[in-house]
């Protein structure tokens, strides 16, 4: 029995010593904030303690639930075929000589915006898997984008609103980044953009409620109700938003992932009106309904934040909750038309147009999918 012990004791060791080193090597964990910048952020009013703290009420889990439920079989939650996706022709929309405002959704959170020529790009997460390494059940709805990266011969601004896979993936960064010229992300993230090669000066964090200029456009890091890590060691060592996009020739709000809370109200007052809000309204669970809205609050928030447009977003890119993969989107229509808040449902890839006449962008494209 001592023997027995020993060896389980020996392994236990040995496990511990390898597995930092394997996050340490594996380069999609990127890189945590150093004692340096930690010093600074002691003295932010959402920092504590070492950690990035929300300033409304928070928990991270409010209920039990067990792993194994994400493994039962419920043909619900997954698309029964690929996700088909409207082309892009990226050197068409990236086209200069519209002083305009349009954008495509690719999928969950990720867009692509032309706001009078400059081009940008909202949480660009276009790797096949939502995981560190590959996992079946986190692989991604469709087979990519609906451009190559390879045309899009450059980026203005990449904005990221917290550090999750799903949100922030590093073969994607590898891609991209020789052809962005700037990278406008919460702080302590840039710290994984600098591990995987992205230049210094490139790199602009922000505190919520501080704002940065890039031409006539102006990004200001905003509230949410989230949390952040990509190991098991650096939960909220790196901090969350959302950010509003304000320019001439439209106004944007995209809220990363958030809960419902007070902040929209504020924003709204502050920064809004908005012609368009990208709101969080999938991936929910009731055992964390702090940090994931549900559809109904995704378009009362939209409201809150004086928004015209309602686009529901964090959908029809990978499979993170229990819910079947077309709800969000469902109570989101259901909901927006008792509120009689104007939403869109454009089809992924298809490009949207800041203009009189909105209706183009309403098909329900994934029924029947």
């Amino acid at each position: 029995m001592k023997k027995i012990m020993k060896v389980v004791i020996l392994i236990i060791l040995i496990f511990s010593a390898i597995f930092p080193a394997m996050l340490y090597l594996n380069p999609n964990f990127g890189s945590n904030p150093s004692n340096y910048q930690k010093a600074g952020f002691a003295n932010f009013k959402n920092y504590d303690n070492g950690k990035f703290q929300n300033l409304e009420k928070f928990e991270m889990m409010t209920g039990e639930i067990s792993i194994f439920e994400f493994f039962k079989k419920d043909t619900s939650r997954k698309p029964k075929k690929e996700l088909k996706q409207e082309p892009i022709q990226i050197q068409e929309f990236c086209k200069t000589g519209s002083k305009r405002l349009k954008f495509s959704w690719l999928g969950h959170s990720a867009f692509i915006l032309n706001i009078n020529n400059k081009i940008i790009l909202l949480d660009p997460m276009f790797g096949k898997y939502a995981s560190p390494i590959p996992i079946p059940s986190l692989k991604r709805y469709s087979s990519g984008i609906p451009f190559s990266i390879d045309e899009l011969t450059s980026i203005d601004a990449v904005i990221f609103s917290h550090d999750h896979y799903d949100h922030l993936d590093y073969s994607t960064i590898k891609q991209i980044k020789n052809k962005v010229k700037k990278f406008y992300v919460p702080h302590g993230l840039g710290n994984h953009l600098k591990r995987w090669g992205v230049n210094d000066h490139k790199i602009h964090e922000l505190n919520w409620n501080q704002a940065i200029k890039h031409d006539d456009i102006e990004f200001v890091c905003l509230p949410a109700l989230h949390f952040s890590g990509r190991g098991p060691f650096n939960r909220n060592s790196t901090l969350w938003a959302s950010w509003a996009i304000k320019s001439p020739y439209g106004n944007v709000y995209f809220g990363g992932d958030s809960g419902y809370g007070k902040h929209f109200v504020d924003i709204g007052q502050q920064h809004g009106p908005f012609n368009f809000s990208f709101l969080d309204c999938g991936q929910y669970n009731g055992s964390w309904k702090y940090s994931h809205m549900v559809p109904e609050e995704s378009v009362q928030a939209s409201i809150d934040l004086n928004s015209n447009y309602f686009i529901p977003i964090h959908w029809a890119g990978f499979t993170l909750a229990l819910h079947s993969w077309t709800e969000p989107v469902e109570r989101s229509l259901k909901h927006a038309e008792k509120l009689n808040q104007k939403i869109l449902t454009p089809k992924l890839g298809q490009i949207v147009t800041l203009h009189n006449e909105m209706n183009d962008y309403n098909s329900n494209w994934w029924r029947g999918i």
